[in-house]
């Protein structure tokens, strides 16, 4: 229908209903009836009179009274809305032209209560003159405004999905299998771009462009799964890798299954990327199962140093009655060899000690008791319980106390052992004529701190992050000095559990420095 004022050739066609009397007959009548009473209405135009039959049925259709306007082509279109008169003028001259058989156009026009109303308009010229110039047209004028609201709302709804879907972590997906079973995807969110590296409308073509992507192997179950779901309505789940740009995810599926009523099967649902969930539940089983080991491995060692201890107890306590016998005292040669083998049982004692403490830290079984301990006591105890071996090494000892009473949170005992293994391994790395230094430094805020000081040996750079390893003790060291690797792991571990920090300087040839920092009380 066009929008020029004065009727021509190439003018629109407002569609409106031809006049009932010019058809002359009851039936013709009861037909525009039944039109209009699906507001549809017929109209016809004589293009040469420009006269729009039967326009006040498309008035009262839009709630106006009859003879409102006129009847022509300019009075109506001063009721379409301005912005689609140029598009429905060259609707009607695409078929005037002959380029479509049918004039087909929906617009907006002005109602009498001055609201917009969607009409569509189909039409065709059914009479020319004999230069072709169009002579009638006849056609048929429907009030759409309740679809297009529909459509609007539906689009509305759409988008509202569309942005919602782009923030849930996988991909919504319809899935649609038909009778002869070929697999579409009518509707996926926007994510399975990245999911499958595949556009959403390449899936509602053809679903087996998923299929494609999916690892060879888990194909067969794949169909499998969805089959069974098809024939049994039971909700689909299923879990499948995919290869996306060389590298291999697993992605999970869960979908409601509904029969339709061509015999197809629709299912609504998600895709997500599983792959992290998966490592996670590995990792977690890993974990129990490591958890599981260490409980058995601190109950086998729990019970075995209370098997070994029990007799090597005995053995020293055999070797120190061997030792003091006033009845039948050992020789100068038999004193020498029971030393040893009392040297020995200590030291295969304190290994089980360490080895069991380790172990059950690693576990989570080992409890501290906190509470307000001086340093300067605990470190003369410490020096007078070393002394005796640091004089076997002719290694010098000394205090620096700098710490003015200094209090620390810690577990007195351990806290103990801390400073022995540490003045033990100090004396042992050191060298003839060496010197070892116990330094309690000044407070510094809510810390307290202690540095062990050697003049010996020293620790390679590269070698340094492998110190507190249990069982590592350093590449120059192995069979030269006595003992296991354990003494710094467990070290360390204790200073931790009491909330502080242990640290190293060394220099190879020039000596060591374990620094103790730990709250104070």
């Amino acid at each position: 229908m066009g929008t020029q004022p004065t009727p021509s050739p190439e003018s629109g066609a407002r569609p409106c209903p031809p006049d009932p009397a010019a058809g002359g007959d009851t039936r013709h009548a009861l037909f525009h009836a039944a039109l209009a009473g699906t507001g549809t209405f017929v109209w016809g135009w004589d293009l040469d009179s420009d006269r729009l039959s039967d326009i006040d049925e498309g008035l009262a259709m839009l709630g106006y009274r009859p003879g409102a306007i006129g009847h022509t082509q300019e009075d109506w279109n001063r009721l379409i809305h301005p912005e689609d008169r140029a598009a429905n003028h060259e609707a009607y001259l695409r078929h005037a032209r002959g380029e479509v058989d049918v004039y087909e156009h929906s617009y907006r026009i002005r109602d009498a209560q001055g609201r917009w109303r969607w009409v569509r308009e189909r039409g065709r010229i059914v009479e020319r003159h004999p230069d072709g110039r169009p002579l009638r047209m006849l056609g048929t004028q429907t009030d759409i405004t309740e679809l297009r609201e529909l459509a609007d709302t539906a689009q509305q709804a759409l988008e509202r999905l569309a942005r919602i879907a782009r923030h849930v972590p996988g991909t919504l997906v319809q899935m649609r299998v038909d009778r002869e079973r070929r697999v579409t995807f009518p509707y996926a969110s926007e994510r399975c771009r990245a999911l499958f590296g595949i556009e959403p409308a390449e899936l509602a073509r053809d679903g087996r462009a998923l299929l494609d992507c999916v690892e060879p192997d888990d194909r067969g179950p794949l169909r499998a799964a969805i089959r069974a779901s098809a024939r049994t309505l039971e909700p689909w789940r299923v879990e499948f890798r995919v290869r996306r740009d060389g590298e291999l995810r697993w992605v999970r599926g869960e979908a409601t299954p509904r029969r339709q009523d061509d015999g197809s099967t629709v299912w609504h649902g998600y895709l997500e990327d599983a792959t992290e969930r998966r490592e996670l539940e590995q990792a977690r089983q890993d974990a129990a199962v490591a958890a599981a080991a260490n409980r058995a491995k601190t109950e086998f060692l729990s019970r075995m140093s209370h098997e070994l201890r029990t007799p090597l107890n005995a053995v020293l306590g055999f070797a120190q009655l061997l030792e003091s016998d006033p009845i039948d005292p050992p020789s100068e040669g038999q004193e020498r060899r029971l030393k040893l083998i009392r040297e020995a049982g200590e030291h295969l004692l304190q290994m089980i000690g360490d080895l069991l403490d380790l172990t059950r830290i690693e576990s989570g079984g080992f409890e501290m008791r906190l509470a307000t301990v001086e340093l300067r006591p605990l470190a003369d105890e410490a020096l007078a319980m070393v002394t005796a071996s640091a004089e076997r090494a002719r290694v010098s000892l000394t205090l620096t106390d700098a710490g003015a009473g200094a209090v620390v949170r810690a577990d007195r005992t351990r806290l103990r052992q801390v400073l022995l293994n540490l003045l033990t391994n100090a004396i042992k790395y050191n060298r003839p004529g060496g010197r070892v230094e116990l330094e309690i430094a000044a407070p510094a805020g809510p810390w307290r701190r202690f540095v062990v000081h050697d003049t010996g040996i020293g620790i390679a750079r590269d070698e340094r992050e492998r110190l507190f390893e249990p069982f590592y003790r350093g590449r120059g060291v192995r069979g030269r000095v006595e003992g296991t690797g354990i003494g710094l792991a467990l070290t360390q571990d204790l200073v931790v559990l009491m909330g502080g920090r242990i640290e190293v300087e060394s220099e190879p040839g020039a000596g060591s420095s374990f620094a103790v920092t730990l709250p104070a009380a």
